[in-house]
């Protein structure tokens, strides 16, 4: 890969692949939020940025110093180009995250007119995990500007430096500008004339003293103020944001300062990172933790009832997520664990013994196996992701004739996986190769046999929808459950909120 000039468009997008008649376009994109380029490390200055101009001659030159090449190939080049777009300019190649690398002076860019809408926030530390709350502003909004509710934890420094985030991002617009021809900036007089100022997406925080580093959060579906934490401590909290919540929305309310947990589970043996809270009875809750135990809290008065004495505990090492499921026959009683053991298990809460699993998927994934998700769509599909880069699709009422879908494209580990709250075949993937892709299970390669190919389509499958880039280290996305579409992803950079042009 190397910068180049934009190709003359033809009936392809540049840098795109298209898919047939009918089917969603499928994209490679970098970026790292508002439609920027990416930006780099802090402790190297910054450099000028080369025009197009001025890059071609660096590549003239570049390849001056290399010798003259052979009078052949030369014309076979020069053939090769004048076949190529009106202009005689070659496609622009697509990034491949793993294979690609990014030399010093190179740097991504994201493809006009690849997103819809796309923003970034950072606060003070890093925050690994976060999740989504739900607002009574409408149960699917389309329209622009958006607005979105996030609680987080922060993985600071300094223990004493952790806090739990209660956000709110409004003014999120849609992106200005993205993927149009100088031509057409005349059509836009009116928008041009509204400030900067008036399209600045902006994110507002309350926050609360956590006690240690915060692996894991989660609020509960039915009252989103109610926010549970598992601390790098050992510890499992439950916290109640109202006043935080509040105060984002009424500048009058006052947070409450010294904020303590509503109730704290000491028992775990180990600190973990599974949690879940269940969509279908209020309150009710599960906690994974490295000592291979998941413990079921059942909501009392005044706090919660852990059954750590019956602990749910077949796996042979740390249990590193659980769900429960979502929608189908006795979804309330049923919940998925998954563990560096490499195994899956589906668990009934009614059954007495909780040392064997109704389900169990021995060797899930070549590696350890990091995350979860049960469809909203189709209750019996069940998504894992692993260490070795792969993501499968189960059915849980027939394991044993292996994962219906298995793709092993990423390079590094998956750390997050989920899938579509209204689309059944499209889910999202977050890898430690510093990239999120997209896919929709339901796509098949029907392109022509000698359709031209855009340098480094042949990389992608066919289901993979699009590919974005541009955040180091993504630990944890969620697509947001009232916004149609739009994914959020947290890194060891930042967020990211975006929809993109094709789903």
């Amino acid at each position: 890969w190397r910068p180049c000039p934009p190709p003359a468009r033809s009936g392809l997008e540049v840098g795109a692949m298209a898919g047939g008649a009918g089917k969603r376009r499928k994209t490679a994109a970098a970026a790292e939020g508002g439609g920027e380029k990416k930006r780099k490390k802090e402790a190297e200055p910054e450099e000028e940025e080369l025009d197009e101009d001025e890059l071609g001659d660096l590549e003239e030159e570049s390849e001056e110093e290399d010798g003259a090449q052979d009078a052949a190939a030369a014309d076979e080049e020069d053939e090769e180009e004048e076949g190529d777009g009106e202009d005689g300019q070659r496609p622009k190649a697509i990034w491949r995250p793993g294979v690609d690398t990014i030399e010093e002076g190179e740097q991504l860019d994201v493809e006009p007119g690849t997103y819809d809408m796309l923003h970034r926030a950072q606060v003070e530390w890093p925050c690994l995990s976060f999740d989504i709350v739900r607002d009574d502003l409408g149960a699917q909004r389309t329209s622009y500007p958006m607005t979105a509710y996030v609680v987080a934890g922060t993985q600071a420094r300094e223990a004493t430096d952790n806090r739990l985030y209660m956000m709110k991002w409004s003014k999120l617009y849609k992106t200005l500008k993205d993927g149009k021809d100088s031509d057409d900036e005349d059509d836009d007089e009116e928008s041009d004339e509204e400030s900067d100022d008036d399209h600045e997406a902006m994110l507002e925080q309350k926050g609360a003293v956590h006690p240690g580093g915060v692996n894991r959060v989660r609020a509960m579906p039915q009252a989103g103020h109610i926010v549970a934490s598992w601390a790098d401590t050992g510890k499992v909290h439950m916290w109640n944001l109202q006043s935080q919540r509040k105060a984002l929305d009424k500048p009058s309310e006052k947070a409450v300062p010294n904020l303590k947990p509503i109730y704290t589970c000491e028992t775990h043996k180990e600190e973990g990172f599974a949690l879940d809270f269940s969509p279908h009875d209020t309150g009710r809750f599960l906690s994974g933790s490295n000592d291979g135990a998941v413990f079921l809290w059942e909501p009392v008065q005044g706090g919660w009832s852990v059954g750590s004495d019956r602990p749910f505990c077949s796996h042979s090492s740390s249990v590193e997520d659980v769900q429960w499921r979502r929608l189908g026959t006795d979804a309330q009683h049923v919940f998925a664990s998954c563990s560096a053991d490499r195994s899956i298990r589906v668990w009934d809460v009614r059954e007495k013994s909780r040392k064997k699993s109704a389900v169990h998927i021995a060797d899930a994934h070549g590696g350890d196996v990091n995350v979860i998700s049960w469809s909203p769509c189709v209750g019996e599909l069940l998504l894992s992701g692993s260490d070795d880069g792969g993501f499968k699709v189960w059915d849980v009422r027939n394991t044993g004739a292996g994962a219906m879908a298995n793709f092993l494209w990423h390079r590094k580990p998956i750390t997050s996986i989920d899938w579509h709250p209204t689309d059944e075949t499209v889910l999202a993937v977050a890898s430690e190769d510093n990239s999120v892709s997209l896919w929709d299970m339901a796509v098949e390669d029907d392109r022509a046999e000698d359709a031209e190919e855009v340098p480094g389509e042949s990389h992608f499958p066919p289901q993979l929808l699009f590919l974005h880039c541009g955040q180091q280290d993504p630990k944890e996305l969620h697509w947001h459950p009232q916004l149609p579409s739009v994914c959020i992803c947290t890194a060891g950079s930042g967020f990211n909120i975006f929809k993109t042009c094709n789903i």
